[in-house]
């Protein structure tokens, strides 16, 4: 080895979901999960914190219509990842935003991820807010 020489320090690994996250979410809510442009931001975000079924609908089928996060207004349409991400990875996904940008919360399991998959298997369109806010 040459003088003075430093092997590179291995970088931390990624929290779980981390990867996920930075892969499917990123580019629009940012890692900081401040958001760009219309992009709504996740940190403390009632919805990163609210009913986790709400939360793994937006992931699976994706979301439409006017939100208000933070005294600011959102209209943007997010797609759904259930076509590409299975439960464990949605679940695993999920868990890291939850835990980020919210409350300390239970995780969410890929049971839990399953169950709303399977309630809501011949859904096509993305949720609308309403329909979210309406649910118990």
């Amino acid at each position: 080895m040459p003088p003075g020489y430093m092997p590179a320090t291995p970088a931390p690994p990624a929290p779980p979901g981390g990867e996920l996250f930075q892969s499917y979410c990123a580019a629009c809510h940012q890692y900081d999960g401040q958001g760009v442009g219309e992009a709504p931001p996740l940190d403390n975000s009632p919805w990163v914190i609210g009913p986790a079924e709400r939360l793994i609908k937006i992931v699976l089928h994706g979301v439409r219509g006017k939100m208000e996060i933070q005294g600011k207004t959102y209209n943007r349409e997010m797609p759904g990842f259930g076509q590409v991400l299975s439960d464990k990875d949605a679940a695993t996904l999920l868990t890291f935003v939850r835990s980020r940008f919210g409350a300390p919360e239970e995780p969410i399991s890929a049971a839990m991820v399953h169950q709303v998959r399977t309630a809501n298997e011949g859904r096509t369109d993305y949720w609308t807010v309403g329909e979210l806010l309406s649910d118990p």
